[in-house]
C-alpha cells in the first residue's frame, strides 16, 4: 500500500515526503541522541577532527556505493525504454510488410496485430505498471506467427516478404518477453539494507559534531534531505514502470496503434532494405 502509493504520488509531493521522513528524522535524532554520540567521541578538544576523518573516509565508500547504484537504476530504464521503443518499431514494420500478404490473410494478420497492440497499451500496461509480469500474450500472438508462415509462395518477392515478416515478428516476440520481464527487476533487498544503514550511519556522524544546535539542524537537515532525494531517485528508477510520472508510459505502443488505424484502408509499399526501391516481382 504505501509502495504503491509512493508510486502514485506527483514530484512536488514526493519532495514534501522526502524533506517530512528524512529531515524529521535526523531532526528528532539530533533532539534525542546527539548527546549520547557526542559523549562516546569526545577527545580532548580533538573531537571534530576525529570525526572528520571518518566522515571523509565513510563518505567516498558510501559515495562510490549510491553512484554505482543511480547509474546502475537510471541504465536500465533507459534499456527497457529502448527496447519498449524497438518492439513497437518491429511491429509497425512487421505490420507494413504483411501488406503484402494476399487478401484477406493480410486484412486478418493486420487485424490481429492491432489487437495485440490494443491489448499492450489496455491490459498488458496496468499490469507493468503494478510491478506484475503480464501472461497470456501467446493468445494474441500464435495466430499472427501461424498465419505468417502459412504462406504458400513461391516466387522469390514472396519468400522474401515472407521471410522479413517472420523475421520482425520473432524480433517483436524477444522484445516483447524482455519487456515484461522487466517488470520484474529491482534492487536487491540486501542492497535496500546497506543503503539505509549507510544513512543512518551518515546521521550518526553528523550528531558526532561539535556545533551549536541550530547549526547542527541547519546543516544535518540539508545532507538529510540530498540523501533522501538520491535514494527517491533510485527507488524510481530502479522500477522501470512503477512511477506514473517518471516510468516509461505505452507511448510507443498509442503512437503505433494510430499509424495502423491510419494505414489499415492506405497501405504502404514494401522498401526493399537491399536494393533502396520498392519490391518488384523477382526482386530480393
Amino acid at each position: 500500500m504505501v509502495t504503491t502509493l509512493l508510486y502514485d504520488l506527483p514530484l512536488e509531493a514526493l519532495c514534501a515526503l522526502v524533506a517530512i521522513v528524512f529531515v524529521g528524522v535526523y531532526w528528532i535524532g539530533t533532539v534525542a541522541l546527539r548527546p549520547i554520540f557526542r559523549s562516546l567521541v569526545r577527545s580532548n578538544g580533538r573531537d571534530n577532527e576525529i570525526v572528520g576523518s571518518v566522515v571523509s573516509s565513510f563518505g567516498v565508500l558510501y559515495g562510490l556505493l549510491m553512484s554505482l547504484i543511480t547509474v546502475a537504476a537510471y541504465q536500465n530504464m533507459n534499456d527497457v525504454k529502448s527496447k519498449v521503443e524497438a518492439e513497437a518499431d518491429s511491429m509497425l514494420a512487421l505490420y507494413r510488410y504483411v501488406g503484402e500478404y494476399p487478401s484477406p490473410q493480410s486484412e486478418e494478420i493486420r487485424s490481429d496485430l492491432r489487437d495485440y497492440c490494443q491489448r499492450i497499451i489496455n491490459e498488458e500496461w496496468p499490469l507493468l505498471r503494478k510491478g506484475q509480469h503480464p501472461r497470456g500474450a501467446h493468445v494474441y500472438m500464435n495466430p499472427i506467427i501461424m498465419q505468417l508462415i502459412s504462406r504458400d509462395d513461391h516466387t522469390e518477392r514472396g519468400k522474401f516478404i515472407r521471410d522479413l515478416s517472420i523475421e520482425h515478428y520473432e524480433e517483436m516476440a524477444n522484445l516483447g518477453l524482455e519487456r515484461r520481464n522487466a517488470a520484474e527487476t529491482a534492487i536487491p533487498a540486501v542492497m535496500w539494507y546497506v543503503v539505509f544503514v549507510g544513512t543512518l550511519i551518515n546521521f550518526a556522524l553528523m550528531w558526532s559534531f561539535d556545533m551549536r544546535f541550530l547549526t547542527q539542524l541547519f546543516l544535518g537537515g540539508l545532507v538529510a534531505f540530498f540523501l533522501g532525494a538520491l535514494i527517491l531517485l533510485i527507488a524510481v528508477l530502479e522500477r522501470p514502470y512503477r512511477s506514473r510520472e517518471f516510468g516509461i508510459s505505452p507511448n510507443a505502443f498509442e503512437l503505433t496503434y494510430n499509424i495502423m488505424l491510419e494505414e489499415a484502408t492506405e497501405p504502404i509499399p514494401v522498401t526493399s532494405t537491399l536494393t533502396g526501391g520498392s519490391l518488384d516481382d523477382g526482386e530480393v
